[in-house]
């Protein structure tokens, strides 16, 4: 609930409309677990006024828990919940009115995290933060 209040709060300025979100790799099953959480009015903790709406598959070839979910994960995204899975992050950004960065590898977040940026969108980075702390600290910086 803390991430659905932290975005609501960077997005105040979208008004009425939905804040659409997009999500930055789709390896980890905290990706299916926000979106049903902004986007299934039945869940206890579902935050009305935010939806899932797009997401870049990403993912690790040298990772085997990234490689072998990233496909999975981005199928349930589109099938279940109607999201479209976009081919890189610029096109992604310019969809979406925040962002969640989900890569389960670390060493991809301050790359992901230099576009996001670059298109002035609100983002929370899950964890890990990064993969080293000067990283960390360029990502907050």
């Amino acid at each position: 609930m803390k991430i659905a209040a932290l975005l609501l709060l960077s997005c105040a300025a979208v008004g009425a409309a939905d804040i659409r979100l997009g999500i930055i790799g789709t390896d980890t099953s905290h990706v299916v677990v926000f979106t049903q959480m902004f986007n299934d009015p039945n869940r206890a903790d579902y935050v009305p006024g935010v939806r899932v709406v797009a997401a870049f598959k990403g993912g690790s070839p040298d990772i085997d828990s990234s490689w072998s979910r990233v496909d999975r994960y981005a199928e349930e995204l589109r099938t279940k919940w109607n999201v479209t899975i976009e081919p890189d992050i610029p096109t992604l950004c310019a969809k979406v009115d925040a962002i969640l960065l989900e890569s389960n590898d670390g060493r991809k977040h301050l790359s992901q995290a230099r576009q996001v940026i670059a298109a002035h969108k609100p983002m929370f980075i899950d964890k890990p933060l990064a993969s080293t702390l000067e990283d960390a600290r360029e990502s907050l910086r």
